[in-house]
Parts: structure tokens; sequence; C-alpha cells
């Protein structure tokens, strides 16, 4: 038997990549699943007396329908997130983390970008689009509040897309490390909503109508 007879066994025992279409299917199923359930949920941005001028439009959504959507827009996101980051620590200052801490971190990024962009497509549709067709922004806090949350797609979105394969197609270390940068733009945009949204919209110059629209607050 020659040389590359005896190589011949070792090569049939080669593991074959995984197709790239693979990975596209499920984030197209996962993508389609959370754009679905965002569309067809029912409206639950806006209820008599939730929110008045004082307000801006964050605090109004999750001041209504008390109390799912606290639990929905604010305590699912902020739990995952405090997960990522916890375990994103770990990670990167423990070279023999347990394995259940990177499974822990792997699911929290996938649950997180698939259950973000439900919100996204939820409030875009039932928030944002008829509060600007109604010209419904209270002043720039109203709107940097709402636009700087909604930003957190981007980040939650490339962690999810990174679990999957799709995205950090480099070494091991470069994809922490952009793991890692990913974890922390979330925060500092959840803080940003956080911050202006809690704002008093007036302290910014925006001035209350004594007339309101009916559903003008979400």
């Amino acid at each position: 038997m020659t040389a590359t007879d005896r190589r011949t066994p070792e090569l049939s025992l080669a593991r074959p990549a995984r197709p790239a279409v693979s990975r596209w299917g499920v984030v197209s199923v996962l993508g389609l699943l959370a754009v679905g359930v965002g569309l067809l949920l029912p409206d639950g941005t806006s209820r008599k007396g939730a929110g008045d001028g004082a307000m801006t439009h964050y605090m109004g959504l999750l001041a209504a329908n008390q109390p799912w959507n606290l639990l929905l827009f604010m305590a699912v996101p902020v739990i995952l997130a405090e997960t990522l980051a916890i375990t994103e620590l770990t990670l990167l200052f423990s070279a023999d983390a347990p394995d259940v801490v990177r499974r822990l971190n792997r699911w929290a990024g996938l649950i997180a970008g698939v259950w973000f962009t439900g919100i996204v497509v939820y409030l875009l549709a039932n928030a944002v689009v008829p509060i600007t067709s109604d010209a419904g922004w209270r002043g720039i806090g109203d709107v940097l509040s709402v636009g700087s949350y909604l930003l957190g797609i981007i980040p939650l979105g490339g962690i999810a897309l990174l679990e999957l394969g799709v995205l950090g197609t480099g070494s091991a270390r470069e994809r922490a490390k952009l793991h890692a940068i990913l974890v922390g733009v979330f925060l500092v945009v959840a803080h940003v909503a956080m911050i202006f949204g809690m704002l008093d919209p007036s302290l910014l110059g925006w001035h209350a109508h004594t007339t309101r629209m009916p559903g003008m607050d979400m």
C-alpha cells in the first residue's frame, strides 16, 4: 500500500463543511417568525389615559397595557442583555469558563435577536408610522428615546447572526471581539433610550397643545 493509499481512510473521515444555505435558511425562518408575530399581535401600544403631554411615547408605551408592555418591551430585553453582558465578561476573562456559560451566552444572543426583531416590527407598524403620520412626536427627546430603543436591533441582530455563523467568518478572537463590541453598543443605545424616555419632553422645548387627537399615545 502506498503512502497515498494509507491517507485515504483518514481523508474519508473528515466532516464536510456545513453549506452556507443552511445558515441562511435558519435566519430566514427565524426572521419570518419574528416579523409575523410582530405584525399579527394586536395593538397594545395605546390605552385611554396612558401617557400625557408630560410623558414621552417611550414611557407611555411602558405604562400602557400593564404589566404586559413592561414585561415584553423592557423586562425581557433587559434580562437577556444583562445575561449577555455577564456571560460575555466571564468568557473574556476566564480561559476555562464552564460550557454552560458559553451555551447561556449563545442562547441569550439568539433569543434576544429574534425577540427584538419582533419588537421593532411591532412598534414600527403600531407606533412609529401612526405617530409620524399624525405629526405626534413630542420633541427631540421623544424621537431620541424611541429611535435609540429601535436602534437596539442592530447590535442584537448582529449578535444573533454571529451565533448563526452568518457574520464573523474570521478567527475565534475576532468573533469574540465583535461579539463584545455589539453587546456594548446595545447597552449604550438602551441607556440613551431610557434617559431620554424618562425625561419630561417639555424640558427640551416641546409644548403640549390644548387639544390632542385620539390615538396619539403609544
